[in-house]
């Protein structure tokens, strides 16, 4: 990555198969103002463009919180994406 201030860094965030079989891909931007942008792509498709949305960072960690309790995994630590989501990421690196 350039050390460039225009270059959006992004959380990679695999989330396994749940009760319906397919996994998804998203990649969340950095918060900013609680809102957060997902680009989300779904195992059923991985060569589909991805959905691209604004989400309530809160909303998005709870869901995401509930994916976790439910048995999905999570390439990422619950931790890691406490602190992104809740602005506190600066310090992942």
């Amino acid at each position: 990555m350039s050390g460039d201030a225009t270059t959006t860094r992004e959380l990679p965030l695999l989330i396994g198969r749940g009760r319906d079989g397919t996994e998804e891909l998203l990649l969340l931007a950095r918060p900013e103002a609680g809102r957060v942008t997902v680009r989300r792509w779904s195992g059923a498709a991985w060569a589909d463009a991805a959905e691209t949305r604004a989400d309530d960072a809160a909303a998005l960690l709870r869901w995401i919180e509930a994916q976790a309790a439910a048995g999905r995994s999570l390439n990422q630590s619950l931790y890691a994406v406490r602190l992104w989501l809740t602005g506190a990421g600066d310090r992942i690196p």
